[in-house]
């Protein structure tokens, strides 16, 4: 449960009023402070944010536009340090955090030390040995656990592994836990993927004494992870579907509509073709239809839409999923009937989502790439439009860095939307160019395993995110030229 803000609001406003300060000054340095910390939070240097913030905590009045930059500042450093891990730092910006309400103040998680030598043998390459067993076996020797995890994965249905083999495959994977859960901010649902990926390794070598002591001490920091962190408040219900409603029924859809049946049957038409292809495109063919079917609701207009959803009226849809133990338990699509774009846009677009869940049932995708492969499944028309404006937004500075729009979490602020918007649409569709939609689910899978930068080298043999920013910028500026 988050503490109250009014302790540290009382608090920076008793040090205000006993400065002397003159108001208009205090105001002024307070503004240019917080303009100053969103182009830092921007540039992706948080911790210069946070200084330029705490510099001026004795003016801020406890006002929101101040405490919510202190709070992201925050945040944004504390996902910072997964990478460059600061123990101390990290355990003084999330007690900081705490009091400002965004999570609790929990004592610090010891990260797991493995070994630097692995606790198996390093297995010796048989003379008869080859294709991915040879390769697995040697990444496994030359320390390159990452690689080697995804040889052995590839190797195993070929031929049985060796006992030396599988234990190394296993070393491998609790390293890789290891690795997602040692940062402080680690995100629970991840942690919750890497303690069930420490439980399957550790099947792999029965009775390996040296294993099961590291791999249980990784599973105890990912459930301290997990319980460590403030769990998100659910998202306001929809409301419930009149019974009046006249309903058409699919093998995956129920659609509820108000007396438009000609809509209704070419919607649920529309969706089961949508669903079949959207899970082809980026996985392979559906395994049958859906046994918790999906509800669409078709609002009659954008006033029924705002006041059954709580969403603003201004826009045209949004899918819910609720998962439960790695399923879904519901499904549900709210579309305006009154969208023009229904049928070619908006319902293929929030189909995207629901059809990530069954793909990502434990851990969702990067914010940028699920906003981008859900526009994708629009028409070229649709895509386009957000192929046009980025030209715009990279003059106008407001795109992210590609290193810190691939570790965004939640949407960015107001201002950095619509770059957030194009930057992730062209950056899934360039991507996908590359080596195929498959590919990318793949190379999104293994950034949640090994991480991004690893993931790029491991898929598309990029070397970083600012090899990526590069590569990709030249490329989709180059299709806004070739535009009409």
């Amino acid at each position: 449960m988050s503490r109250s803000l009014v302790p540290l609001a009382v608090v920076v406003l008793c040090a205000a009023v006993a400065s002397g300060q003159d108001p208009v000054e205090r105001s002024l340095a307070l503004q240019q402070a917080i303009a100053t910390a969103e182009k830092d939070l921007a540039a992706d240097h948080p911790a210069d944010a946070v200084a330029a913030l705490e510099a001026q905590l004795p003016n801020a009045d406890g006002r929101p536009a101040f405490l919510d930059a202190l709070r992201r500042a925050y945040t944004a450093e504390l996902k910072q340090l997964e990478r460059t891990p600061n123990p101390d730092r990290a355990a003084a910006l999330t007690r900081r955090l705490a009091l400002l309400g965004g999570g609790e103040a929990t004592a610090p998680v010891a990260a797991v030390t493995l070994p630097e030598t692995p606790v198996v043998a390093a297995p010796m390459v048989a003379p008869d040995a080859g294709g991915a067993v040879a390769e697995a076996r040697a990444l496994f020797q030359q320390g390159k656990y990452a690689e080697a995890a995804g040889k052995f994965a590839a190797a195993k249905g070929a031929a049985p592994l060796t006992q030396d083999e599988a234990a190394a495959w296993a070393y491998c994977r609790i390293r890789a836990a290891a690795d997602t859960v040692n940062p402080p901010t680690c995100d629970p649902a991840a942690a919750a993927t890497a303690e069930k990926d420490v439980a399957e390794a550790l099947q792999l070598a029965p009775g390996n004494a040296e294993l099961e002591r590291v791999g249980r001490q990784v599973q105890a920091v990912a459930r301290a992870r997990a319980g460590n962190r403030a769990a998100a408040a659910p998202a306001p219900a929809a409301a419930a579907v009149p019974g009046d409603w006249e309903t058409v029924e699919t093998p995956s859809f129920r659609v509820r509509h108000k007396g438009n049946k000609q809509l209704a049957d070419a919607v649920a038409a529309a969706a089961e073709t949508r669903r079949d292809e959207t899970f082809k495109r980026w996985s392979g063919p559906p395994g049958g239809a859906w046994g918790a079917k999906c509800e669409i609701v078709l609002h009659p207009t954008a006033e029924c839409y705002a006041n059954m959803t709580g969403k603003p009226a201004a826009g045209t849809g949004h899918a819910t999923v609720k998962l439960s133990g790695g399923r879904a338990t519901e499904r549900r699509i709210d579309l305006r009937a009154d969208d023009a774009a229904l049928v070619p846009n908006t319902l293929p677009r929030e189909l995207t989502h629901v059809v990530l869940a069954d793909l990502f049932p434990h851990t969702p995708p990067p914010k940028w790439a699920e906003e981008g492969m859900a526009v994708l499944a629009g028409s070229p028309e649709e895509v386009s439009r957000y192929v046009r404006t980025l030209s715009r937004c990279a003059r106008d500075n407001e795109l992210l860095p590609t290193a810190a729009l691939l570790e965004l979490k939640d949407f960015p602020p107001a201002e950095k939307v619509t770059g957030f918007c194009c930057a992730s649409v062209t950056l899934v569709d360039y991507l996908v160019k590359l080596k195929g939609e498959q590919h990318f689910l793949m190379f999104l899978r293994d950034s949640q395993r090994y991480g991004t930068a690893q993931a790029l080298r491991r898929q598309y043999d990029i070397d970083g995110p600012a090899a990526l920013e590069q590569a990709w910028r030249r490329a989709a500026l180059a299709d806004v030229a070739r535009a009409p």
